[in-house]
């Protein structure tokens, strides 16, 4: 399943083009791990569609065989503005080291545990990538 943050759904829809789709894809995986990417493109007969906060990604049915377990965040802080999109290799930024990771479901509106004991960051700034 595809997971998007509130703060990336946000800026999706504000940048949605008629016709065309959210596509993300595997762009290469060398030595530091996968690389993906993203980009509004024609939707394909053969696409798998994921839909999370009302924005559907579109994917290659080969991606999406590897992306499925995708979290796409949008940050803009003082590290930098952009899409952040994380697999499930990422387990440094994964809420499974967290001290809430029964309760983490990276969802920023249902979000109800405390954020302090969270030792790793996801990006913007603390906590299991819920403010």
């Amino acid at each position: 399943m595809i997971e998007v943050t509130k703060e990336a759904a946000d800026m999706l829809k504000s940048k949605r083009v008629e016709g065309k789709v959210v596509r993300m894809f595997l762009a290469a995986v060398d030595s530091s791990g996968a690389n993906y990417g993203m980009t509004m493109d024609d939707p394909k007969d053969d696409d798998v569609i994921f839909e999370s906060r009302g924005i559907e990604i579109h994917m290659e049915p080969k991606d999406a065989e590897l992306l499925a377990e995708t979290i796409i965040d949008y940050v803009d802080d003082d590290r930098g503005t952009g899409f952040i999109i994380r697999g499930p290799e990422d387990t440094v930024d994964s809420c499974a080291s967290c001290a809430n990771a029964a309760t983490c479901d990276h969802d920023h509106d249902s979000c109800d545990h405390d954020h302090g004991g969270c030792g790793h960051d996801h990006g913007h700034g603390g906590g299991c990538g819920c403010h």
